[in-house]
């Protein structure tokens, strides 16, 4: 008897195509697709940023400009199956969540001093809190409480997903540290690989995410793809703020 995972089956997608073969095929094809994702947006932020000039506006526009992207397909290619109105909750929380994360960085251009890394590491604390109790006070709104804790995370790790976007916006002072660090430095060494070891565990991590996802959409690989890159961006936050104050 053929197993499971090689159960022939068909998969209708949100825009009417159809896809047939091997549940297992389906499978790695979506966590191939998300992997390639992720190494792109990688690429594009480290070239685009780094081609532009780290400390330029410029280059602190493209860091701004591509994590607002990431947001942006995040919410399109939703990468969860909640209902429509968790979903639309979630989602506009999430915008909330980085319109004003990038409102509280931008004015204070770009962020390489020490009032901008104090001040972005309380917003961090306040904006959290924030999360929470309004994600917690819907939850308590609803008339249908139905799978509470699921509805509820969602919309807690796509909001966490948008502020780590927003933290992204102080890779320009990363690199710069890095840059302009001695010859030999350690510390830019150690920041340099505890960063890529972090990119490669949430790369691990995403194909599990992936397998768990009960019935995604066509396009949910591409949302799936962006959120541990958004993840990533408090490590670049910890490490831009490690570079800041010793390099």
């Amino acid at each position: 008897m053929a197993s499971q995972d090689s159960r022939k089956h068909e998969i209708d997608e949100e825009d009417g195509t159809r896809v047939h073969g091997t549940e297992s095929d389906v499978t790695r094809r979506g966590q191939l697709a998300v992997a390639v994702t992720q190494i792109a947006a990688y690429a594009l932020l480290i070239g685009l940023v780094g081609g532009l000039g780290a400390l330029t506006q410029a280059g602190a526009i493209a860091s701004g400009v591509l994590a607002a992207l990431a947001v942006a397909i995040m919410i399109v290619a939703w990468p969860f199956a909640n209902g429509v109105t968790q979903t639309v909750f979630a989602r506009a929380l999430a915008v909330i969540v980085f319109v004003a994360a990038v409102a509280f960085i931008a004015p204070g251009g770009i962020p390489d001093n020490d009032a901008t890394f104090t001040r972005w590491s309380w917003f961090m604390i306040v904006a959290f809190l924030v999360i929470v109790v309004v994600s917690f006070g819907h939850q308590m709104w609803r008339k249908d409480r139905s799978h509470l804790i699921v509805s509820m995370s969602t919309g807690l790790i796509v909001s966490a997903c948008a502020l780590g976007a927003a933290c992204w916006l102080f890779l320009p002072s990363l690199m710069h540290g890095l840059l302009s660090a001695p010859d030999g430095s350690w510390i830019a060494l150690a920041l340099m690989v505890v960063v890529i070891a972090l990119g490669v565990l949430l790369l691990v991590a995403s194909g599990s995410w992936w397998n768990e996802i009960d019935g995604p959409s066509a396009y949910s690989w591409l949302g799936m793809g962006v959120m541990p890159v958004m993840l990533l961006g408090y490590a670049v936050y910890v490490a831009a703020l490690v570079a800041h104050l010793t390099l």
